[in-house]
This record gives structure tokens, C-alpha cells and sequence, in this order.
């Protein structure tokens, strides 16, 4: 009897630890595609690139003269 009781507990441990792992590969996989799916977040910096970028060179001479 100790020897089926001991087989058992085996058997819950190794379950346990599979939905364990599962659980966290679920996890790690809804926290990827949620950073994937998260939309870019912008400074201040970022848009003024931006509108320097937009900037025709035809704008930039009227500038420099």
C-alpha cells in the first residue's frame, strides 16, 4: 500500500509541475504579445524628430539663408 500511495504522490508532483510550466509559458506568451500589441509610446523628443524629419530640403535652404 505505501508503495501505490508513494507512486501517486509521484504522479500529482510530475502533474503539478507540467501545468506549472504550462502556466507559465501561457504567461510569458500573453505578456509578448501584449508588448507587441502595446502601441509605441512617444516623448517630446521623439516628435520633434519626427517634424524635423518631415521637413523638406527645399525648407531647409529658406533656413540656412
Amino acid at each position: 500500500m505505501k508503495y501505490t500511495s508513494s507512486l501517486a504522490e509521484r504522479t500529482i508532483l510530475a502533474v503539478n509541475r507540467l501545468i506549472v510550466a504550462t502556466m507559465t509559458s501561457a504567461w510569458i506568451t500573453t505578456l509578448r504579445h501584449q508588448h507587441l500589441l502595446a502601441p509605441p509610446q512617444q516623448d517630446h523628443d521623439a516628435d520633434e524628430i519626427g517634424s524635423l524629419q518631415e521637413r523638406s530640403p527645399a525648407a531647409d535652404d529658406q533656413l540656412l539663408h
